[in-house]
């Protein structure tokens, strides 16, 4: 039986297909997976690695500068929680990942969690029982920073994907995840 049917129009294949063609390279189904996941990336590492852990290399409340102000949807010098973590497996970093979120959108829960606990931020939503939606606004592949040159302990290029988890029309959360472009290959 054939069904008359519309196409499904996927932004996310278009991006990482245009990713593809500026970069010169082929990505493996799982490194489009993990890029194109609207759901938590710890929960996509567990299943591919098991057990993975959460190491915070900094975080802090700050005032957010132009650039950060933007990302979140804030006036410049409001104050927002800056996070940077790795997780990794038996201290082999699978991801890295930077975040900010705007004080004003968390409760003093979120705050405690935030700083005393080690969970990523989507498991301290989730504690919190908030509706979020994530919505991915860029996918591409960069240069080595600094930082991610001595945690990878690599100089090759960075998949990396930015996303914002929106509550009540706000955004609650910016993110952007990076690991090495030799990172998760079909030969997990």
């Amino acid at each position: 039986m054939l069904f008359n049917s519309n196409v499904i129009k996927n932004e996310i294949k278009e991006k990482i297909k245009e990713v593809e063609k500026e970069n010169n390279v082929k990505l493996s189904t799982t490194q489009k997976i993990v890029l194109s996941t609207n759901g938590p990336l710890s929960s996509v590492l567990n299943a591919l690695f098991g057990e993975v852990h959460l190491f915070t290399l900094k975080q802090r409340f700050e005032k957010a500068n132009k650039d950060v102000a933007e990302k979140v949807d804030v006036e410049e010098g409001e104050e927002v929680h800056h996070r940077e973590i790795i997780v990794h497996k038996h201290g082999r970093p699978l991801m890295y990942a930077l975040s900010y979120l705007p004080k004003s959108r968390c409760s003093e829960g979120i705050i405690e969690d935030l700083v005393g606990e080690k969970l990523v931020l989507g498991k301290i939503i989730r504690k919190h029982r908030i509706e979020t939606f994530r919505e991915i606004t860029d996918i591409t592949i960069e240069k080595a920073t600094p930082t991610l040159k001595e945690l990878f302990q690599t100089n090759e290029k960075m998949l990396t994907r930015e996303y914002v988890m929106i509550h009540d029309g706000k955004i609650l959360v910016w993110t952007k995840e990076s690991y090495p472009l030799s990172y998760f290959t079909d030969e997990v």
